[in-house]
């Protein structure tokens, strides 16, 4: 629909969306300040952590002066009713709580406003440049056109190689440097940002896939055709390929250790002498926030290619069918009915409605302590005074102690900047011997990711006797604020 009315359409349905919502509420500077600080750089979070985060930011808000009567709880409720927020159920039956992939629009919409950077560089002509010369260069069938074009570049090549041979080298000047520095930053904040857009495009894939099965009338379609043939139909789409090229390319060793040392030889420039911390920190950790990212995604698409087989393999699309057919021939016999019958024809069937019991004040009664008072006297016994250390280490008997454990890792990540699970082992021995192996396994799982290879991880039995176990490697790289350090 071209026109004024394809355009006005449009911003109609814009106008239902979680980034519109978000934008005209009358809380918008709280939701930004909460929502906006916590679910960007952790995409997503736990729910009862959320709640914690959120509550804490309230009452510092409160402090300043800032209105805000309503619970943690409520506000956050308010925000998932309205999509800016999505809650999910995990595999361990918990929740985690996400920014909507509109909300995270918005929010960066109001970013760019807060601090305005200049578009028209000459870096962003020159990628712009780069990329459609490539791009045609890779499309052309002509041979003869690519052998002349990579002969071009070998002969500029040898120049420019001889010049420098004879000149020197000339490095590009400080000016342009933290021009382009900038520019490159600004594209690569906008990709951990998309893996929201990605996991819900994957989720509306799953959606539609099962409507079709769900609607096809007759013995079998062709979505169940191919999903009885063994045919993955969501990592086999173009947004399930997409992915798993890119996810591919970021687990290449080669392009992590070359990103890697061109971080460090970007950062030992004089150019950079400037940059915040918070860009040498996004640079430093870049790759890991991406594999991070990444993994979850990873996670949801197979998780939902799985739920889509179990759906047709377990014959649960059949009752779904049936369902959805009584539906339609009810809807369809009520449209033939509303033709004869008023609305307010009576049909023979009562409806029995949630109902309250009145009942007059005068038939309350006092609630009288004396009744449940207690006649006998209540015997006295003296306590010893309370050892914590003894305490404790009952406590330690029965529970793993994820305190001490949080401790280990974050002052090994503070000595290293990284660390395994078995460099913690090697500082801090297992006290409390497998206890501590599944614990620092729990913390890994959640906080670390999942690298290439295995490693040894040594304890100690309560016989004396060392035993190891060959496990999984996972990197802990950053840690949260709360871990005590030793």
């Amino acid at each position: 629909m071209a026109g004024a009315v394809g355009a006005a359409t449009g911003a109609y349905r814009a106008l239902d969306t979680a980034a519109l919502r978000l934008l005209r509420a009358n809380n918008m500077p709280v939701i930004v300040a909460t929502c906006g600080r916590h679910l960007v750089d952790r995409r997503i979070i736990a729910y009862p952590e959320f709640v914690t985060l959120v509550a804490d930011d309230l009452s510092e808000l409160r402090d300043e002066g800032i209105a805000l009567p309503r619970t943690a709880q409520e506000y956050i409720a308010d925000w998932i009713r309205d999509g800016i927020l999505i809650r999910r159920a995990t595999a361990a039956r918990d929740e985690s709580i996400e920014l909507s992939p509109t909300a995270a629009d918005a929010i960066a919409f109001l970013d760019a406003i807060d601090r305005p950077v200049a578009t028209v560089t000459s870096s962003r002509l020159a990628n712009v440049s780069d990329l459609l010369a490539s791009l045609a260069r890779d499309t052309d069938p002509d041979p003869s056109t690519r052998i002349a074009a990579l002969q071009a570049e070998r002969d500029r090549l040898d120049a420019e190689i001889a010049r420098v041979e004879s000149e020197g080298s000339v490095p590009a000047d400080d000016a342009a440097a933290s021009e382009r520095l900038a520019e490159i930053l600004r594209l690569a904040e906008a990709v951990p940002r998309d893996f929201a857009k990605v996991a819900d495009s994957f989720e509306r894939l799953n959606q539609g896939l099962r409507e079709q099965i769900i609607n096809h009338e007759g013995q079998r379609g062709e979505v169940l055709d191919e999903i009885f043939a063994g045919v993955d139909l969501i990592e086999s789409s173009d947004a399930g390929r997409t992915f798993d090229a890119f996810y591919r390319l970021l687990l290449d060793p080669e392009l992590v250790e070359r990103f890697d040392a061109s971080v460090d030889a970007v950062l030992d420039r004089d150019f950079a002498a400037d940059l915040p911390l918070a860009g040498i920190a996004f640079l430093r950790q870049y790759l890991t926030t991406l594999q991070s990212e990444s993994a979850q995604v990873r996670g949801t698409l197979t998780d939902l290619s799985r739920s889509l087989r179990r759906f047709v393999e377990t014959q649960e699309y059949r009752e779904q069918q049936r369902l959805a057919t009584a539906i339609n021939t009810c809807e369809q016999a009520l449209m033939g009915l509303l033709h004869s019958l008023p609305t307010t024809h009576k049909i023979g069937v009562g409806l029995d409605l949630t109902s309250m019991r009145f009942s007059s004040i005068g038939s309350w009664a006092l609630h009288n302590p004396a009744d449940v008072r207690t006649a006998e006297t209540v015997d006295e016994h003296d306590t010893q005074p309370l050892n914590l250390e003894n305490l404790r280490e009952m406590v330690r008997l029965t529970e793993i102690d994820f305190g001490e454990l949080h401790g280990n890792v974050a002052a090994v990540v503070d000595e290293r900047a990284t660390a395994t699970v078995g460099e913690v082992l090697e500082r801090f021995p297992a006290s409390q011997g497998l206890a501590s192996i599944v614990g620092l396994l729990v913390l890994a799982v959640e906080y670390a990711i999942r690298v290439p290879g295995s490693e040894v991880w040594t304890w100690q039995s309560r016989s004396g006797r060392s035993k190891n176990v060959s496990g999984p490697r996972y990197l802990f790289s950053t840690v949260p604020a709360d871990w005590t350090k030793r």
